[in-house]
């Protein structure tokens, strides 16, 4: 048999069976009609938004401590923490029981795997995608229209919030540790400054660079005085007649000679000298070079802390709104024409399929079939 028989063969079996073929159509057709009109109306409501900067957030952008430049919309990295929070159990959670979501679907209560089958419907209706200008597009889908647009502006509002309180325990954890830091550096430099207070009383030092130096001018222009004042006396020893010269240069040269051993600090009883200054020199620069670097990282963390807790406490954007959820007036499903023409077409479809397999049911030959 040649493909043109067996297609003229088709047509003859296909014309044999129209009526029962036009007759499963139509009632396809008609049941499609009326099973659509039985199905309920959806709405939906779309918001778009789109992630704020962290740097925002950031007390060296704020405070214009770094020379890069403040970013206003966010990154990839930014967008995945929203969608991550947008499907998060946290907010599906805090929607379902403010809005008393369960009382909405009608859902039976007390019965088991309640809140799963709540979650899984609710997370069915709502939509959460990046589109391709990395804005945030969030949906929800209901039979009420403005329910529909009350949780998609509820759920980026508090997709929002979650973001904020995220930023706001990062900072809070920074706050405490610079608080701690802050404690723990206060408590050592109170104890090195009163160690360096006791070492600058024992050894009568108050500034080591300016006390040396005035220590050792000091020596130095006694010491020249009094060689000039002995050199005087051995020349006026030579001479007659100079008794009284010669005691008052002895006078002097001997009180020159006190005030040196005072200042050399060979003198027990001297209070400031150039061996008590050399005896405490060192610990007393140790300590004090402790002091003035403890001091500094103190300082620089009570301005850091004072920048994160301005920071902490305003409230910056985490989310930037481009597109508010308005109430729609348009449903979003069901598509009946669609659903009617398909459901049509595969009913003709596997009506023809079936009339050709009964055609051709009995020409089959099961013993040779077998018999192969």
């Amino acid at each position: 048999m040649n493909s043109q028989d067996s297609l003229t063969d088709i047509i003859a079996i296909l014309w044999k069976w129209r009526k029962k073929i036009v007759g499963i159509t139509a009632v396809a057709a008609i049941g499609s009609i009326l099973l659509s009109l039985t199905l309920s109306n959806y709405y939906q409501s779309t918001t778009v938004f789109f992630a704020a900067s962290t740097d925002v957030n950031k007390p060296d952008q704020v405070f214009g401590r770094t020379n890069k430049a403040t970013r206003f919309y966010g990154d990839d990295f930014d967008n995945d923490r929203l969608l991550t929070i947008a499907s998060s159990s946290e907010l599906v959670n805090f929607l379902i029981d403010s809005f008393r979501v369960a009382d909405h679907y009608r859902m039976k209560a007390n019965t088991p795997k309640r809140q799963f089958k709540l979650e899984k419907k609710f997370r069915s209706n709502l939509d959460v995608l990046k589109t391709k200008f990395d804005a945030i597009s969030l949906s929800f889908e209901d039979k009420d229209p403005e329910f529909a647009a009350t949780i998609a502006n509820e759920a980026r509002n508090q997709i929002g919030k979650i973001t904020l309180n995220l930023l706001k325990t990062n900072q809070y954890q920074r706050i405490k540790l610079y608080e701690g830091s802050i404690a723990e550096k206060s408590k050592e430099l109170k104890v090195i400054g009163d160690s360096l207070q006791l070492l600058r009383k024992r050894y009568n030092i108050f500034n080591i660079g300016s006390q040396g130096e005035l220590l050792s001018q000091m020596a130095t222009e006694t010491e020249s005085q009094l060689a000039g004042t002995r050199a005087a006396l051995e020349k006026f020893k030579t001479m007659r007649g100079q008794r009284d010269t010669i005691q008052i240069l002895t006078a002097r040269v001997a009180k020159l000679d006190k005030e040196l051993q005072t200042i050399l600090g060979t003198n027990d009883s001297a209070l400031f000298s150039i061996k008590l200054l050399r005896e405490g020199m060192a610990s007393t620069q140790v300590l004090q070079d402790r002091y003035s670097r403890l001091s500094g990282q103190l300082d620089f963390e009570k301005e850091r802390l004072r920048q994160i807790k301005t920071v902490y406490s305003s409230n910056a954007p985490t989310i930037i709104l481009a597109e508010k959820g308005e109430i729609p007036k348009i449903k979003s499903r069901p598509k009946r024409s669609i659903l009617v023409i398909a459901a049509t077409l595969a009913a003709f479809i596997f009506s023809i399929l079936g009339v050709l397999v009964m055609e051709n049911i009995g020409k089959i030959d099961l013993k040779r079939i077998k018999g192969a």
